[in-house]
């Protein structure tokens, strides 16, 4: 079966949350709120690409519903942890993923930066995962058979390998 829906974690993975903190930091920010700005440059490039394949889109991740936003006009349905009662890497999160993508979990690829809060539990729930390697854990080792990218870019063609 393919893949119709892909499902983005936002943190690291869609958002550059290590500069946006700093950047936040310097400018002395007291409301926390992601924006366009702090998509890595290849996020929306990536989104154009994969819809234009005909994809459903999504982005899900452990974060405060206000963070969901700016995303909606990128994406077909935005889900924030605060939102659902249900952090990553709980089964409950990923149940929740499947029942927005209103697909089967096969046809679900989920795109994190994390071992542990995307690409394990996500395969545990029947979906498909791609792991990108940035961010804070970009030095974990992915696990063997998992298709793992530098950047959003190598996406596209990566759907191959899933």
């Amino acid at each position: 079966m393919a893949v119709s829906v892909v499902v983005f974690d936002v943190g690291e993975t869609l958002v550059d949350e290590a500069t946006t903190y700093e950047r936040w930091q310097a400018e002395g920010v007291t409301s926390f709120v992601f924006a366009e700005r702090d998509l890595h440059a290849d996020a929306l490039p990536c989104l154009t690409a994969l819809r234009a394949r005909g994809l459903r889109l999504g982005a899900a991740g452990n974060m405060r519903v206000h963070h969901e936003e700016f995303l909606r006009r990128h994406v077909d349905f935005v889900g924030s942890s605060e939102r659902w009662d249900v952090q990553k890497p709980d089964a409950g999160f990923f149940a929740r993923v499947v029942d927005e993508a209103g697909v089967p979990a096969e046809e679900i690829l989920y795109v994190g930066d994390r071992v542990d809060n995307d690409v394990v539990p996500a395969l545990a729930a029947g979906l498909r995962a791609v792991r990108i390697r940035r961010g804070a854990h970009a030095r974990v080792e992915s696990p063997a058979g998992t298709v793992t990218i530098g950047t959003l870019t190598e996406l596209p063609e990566a759907l191959e390998r899933v």
